[in-house]
């Protein structure tokens, strides 16, 4: 799971819907990758955030894991 400030996906001069699609995308390729929640996270906000962010971000991630 993910929770995450809006600052992640919304840009001025960008629909939300964009900002929400290239997040799925980010994740989904970033999963792939099997990454402990810390470098996950990491690899979100790099390629996510442009080079001068105009929001404050703030991430949480869970990770949750099935019973045996």
């Amino acid at each position: 799971m993910l929770f995450y400030t809006d600052g992640l996906v919304e840009r001025r001069h960008q629909d939300l819907d964009v900002g929400l699609t290239h997040l799925r995308e980010v994740l989904a390729d970033v999963a792939r990758h099997d990454l402990p929640l810390e470098q996950l996270c990491d690899a979100v906000l790099a390629r996510m955030l442009p080079q001068r962010p105009e929001d404050d971000v703030a991430l949480v991630a869970i990770r949750l894991h099935p019973l045996d």
